[in-house]
């Protein structure tokens, strides 16, 4: 099997995340915080060299500011309950992802904010140009994927604080796409928060993600979940230090564990050198795809300004029945359909028929490519008489 779905998750992971979760079930998987014997030690050992791992990674100076959740769609409904009050703005864009518009539709239709969203030109890039007729006096916070999961597009995240007329507006970033792909660095993008999800780009198991926060945003948000937290616990109120604030009940610390050596993965192998990689194979998949007239890209035609993920649709074709051929007749797994951004889609014109999303891992080789270019020579020659 060829894997071409890492943007929904990775695939072929490094052995050493595989042990790590076995073993740590195996070996006894304790529970952080409650208690002094061994095995919840242990637990917490993981929970603080994960921590410790992430902020190097993402460039946070302090380790219990990183909350861990089990997804980044928790994370992301975490930051915006806790931070929004009745009257907030928020600034949006249409290529968010679900798990950003469906908390901020269902806010806005509970009478509790209002939104706006920012448009994006034909490569799904969001035009920063309409930042200033959306922000108003109320706008509390700005909410922005760091990448499109749908075109592979780098948002111009680092510019946003520049643009803003009142500079105490809170930044959020979905580094869903980006963590583990690209440099995502909580200081120079200037932003209040970054959530992030363990299993894709960062290559750790499913259920694992999380969020960091500044100190100034900390101050302004409730916590939305309470419960046991292993800390002050004669007290009936939730404790308001991080990174308790925001971690009640018990950890998932198996997954927690292979998150680690997936984060220390990333970093032995280097992010930059990772990034080059990537251009790389985009580029070489680029130019070959470009012989094929009756498949489309949407997007950025080159591989500067955006990671591996490529959505394609067919001259003719069904994107579900492009992915079934790539599947059944030549083993590819890729991903049809509208991957949780109807917005996008409607933006860049396949609001009817959504895209083919082809996304390369940390493993993909040019091998993998040249298979996969001769399947959708295929599909071009059989299906569409090129």
């Amino acid at each position: 099997m060829i894997y071409f779905d890492n943007a929904s998750t990775s695939y072929r992971k490094p052995q050493r995340i595989y042990d790590a979760v076995y073993n740590t079930m195996i070996n006894g998987a304790g529970n952080s915080g409650r208690g002094a014997n061994s095995v919840s030690m242990a637990a917490g050992r993981i929970l603080h060299d994960c921590r410790t791992e992430l902020s190097l990674l993402f460039h946070c100076d302090k380790p219990e500011n990183i909350v861990l959740k089990s997804s980044v769609t928790e994370a992301l409904n975490t930051i915006l309950l806790g931070l929004l009050k009745p009257g907030d703005h928020v600034i949006s864009s249409v290529m968010e992802h679900n798990s950003v518009l469906r908390p901020l539709e269902k806010l806005r239709k509970d009478g509790i904010i209002t939104y706006d969203l920012l448009p994006c030109d034909d490569s799904g890039e969001i035009l920063l140009d309409s930042l200033s007729d959306l922000e108003n006096l109320n706008t509390k916070a700005i909410i922005l994927s760091h990448v499109s999961n749908l075109t592979g597009t780098i948002q111009p995240a680092a510019r946003i604080r520049e643009r803003l007329r009142n500079k105490d507006i809170y930044i959020i970033i979905d580094a869903a796409q980006s963590a583990g792909y690209i440099k995502v660095d909580m200081e120079s993008l200037k932003v209040d928060a970054i959530a992030f999800t363990g299993h894709k780009g960062l290559l750790g198991p499913q259920g694992t993600g999380g969020f960091i926060i500044s100190d100034r945003m900390n101050q302004d948000m409730r916590p939305v979940f309470t419960g046991g937290t292993g800390s002050d616990s004669l007290s009936l109120d939730q404790p308001l230090f991080l990174p308790d604030k925001f971690e009640s009940g018990t950890h998932n610390i198996p997954g927690i564990a292979g998150l680690l050596e997936g984060v220390k993965f990333i970093k032995e192998r280097e992010i930059n050198r990772i990034n080059e990689e990537h251009m790389f194979l985009s580029e070489y998949f680029l130019h070959h795809l470009d012989a094929l007239d009756s498949i489309a890209l949407m997007g950025k035609r080159t591989p500067s300004g955006r990671i591996p993920n490529f959505s394609l649709t067919f001259k003719n074709m069904d994107c579900s029945e492009a992915a079934f051929i790539l599947e059944n007749r030549f083993n590819i797994i890729s991903r049809s359909g509208y991957h949780c951004a109807p917005l996008a889609h409607k933006a860049l014109g396949t609001g009817e028929t959504g895209s083919l999303r082809i996304s390369f891992g940390h493993f993909t080789t040019v091998q993998d490519i040249d298979q996969l270019l001769v399947a959708l020579k295929y599909i071009s020659e059989v299906y569409h008489g090129e």
